[in-house]
């Protein structure tokens, strides 16, 4: 599917939808060498999301470097975990959340831990435990990933082509105010196209697609906002840094694993 936009995009896209494309075709090629290789696969994926969104996570909400080793670890474990034992990870989840939070609590800066503790624990449950669940999926890696991609495409085109328009541009979230109803009922239709092509369809895995990846998205735009910055970082070519383009997978391989796995 990926392939067959290959010619449009190169013939009539612009430097940045090309940039996007050749990330997405990147991508593409990783998952899909994860899945064939397996449970394997799978952890080094999650492991490798897991530790770059963290080191672009801690930079945005303020962490310190002691924060940051304690969700490194935790990135690295949980994968790895959940290989060999999936039902573990979520018995393993409240204890790794008390781990994140001791160490502002027990700071001697007592104005900043209860942030310190907040940002520190939502990054165990967003970066650390998130991304574990690729690995419960791993057969369905690339469904995830092409039903993410898809839907974010989806959204961003119909949002920016309808925009124009006053009775579609209406934007329901200030913390992303470029996010448009029109933008989100597009990545609908797009999720449920690419779930029904792979006859995976279910309307609780459409709600999930449709529902999660523009959460993802905003939850990811909050941060930056915090940040004061536009871009989790500059190193991915059309995108930004990792976090900016795994915020909405983030969300949505939970909400999968709970039907999938």
């Amino acid at each position: 599917m990926l392939l067959a936009t290959a010619v449009p995009v190169l013939l009539f896209g612009d430097s940045t939808i090309r940039s996007r494309w050749l990330t997405w075709a990147v991508i593409g090629v990783i998952v899909g060498g994860a899945e064939m290789i397996g449970v394997a696969g799978a952890v080094i994926v999650a492991v490798a999301v897991s530790v770059v969104c963290i080191l672009e996570y801690v930079r945005l909400a303020g962490l310190r470097t002691a924060d940051l080793g304690v969700l490194i670890a935790a990135g690295v474990g949980a994968p790895v975990l959940a290989a060999v034992n999936p039902a573990a990870i979520n018995v393993w989840l409240p204890f790794a959340l008390l781990a994140a939070a001791v160490l502002p609590v027990l700071s001697r800066d007592p104005e900043s831990a209860l942030p310190r503790a907040t940002a520190a624990v939502f990054g165990m449950l967003w970066l650390v435990w998130a991304p574990a669940q690729l690995v419960i999926i791993h057969q369905d890696l690339t469904l995830l990933v092409l039903t993410v991609a898809l839907t974010d495409v989806a959204s961003w085109a119909v949002g920016k082509a309808l925009g124009r328009f006053p009775g579609v541009r209406v934007r329901p979230f200030a913390v992303s105010p470029n996010k448009t109803v029109a933008g989100l009922l597009g990545g609908a239709v797009a999720a449920a196209f690419v779930l029904a092509v792979t006859g995976e369809f279910s309307w609780v895995l459409l709600l999930a697609a449709a529902v999660g990846a523009p959460l993802g998205d905003v939850v990811a735009s909050m941060v930056k906002r915090h940040a004061g910055v536009k871009d989790a970082g500059a190193w991915l070519p059309g995108f930004g840094g990792l976090l900016d383009r795994a915020d909405s997978l983030l969300v949505v391989a939970p909400l999968f694993s709970v039907t999938l796995a």
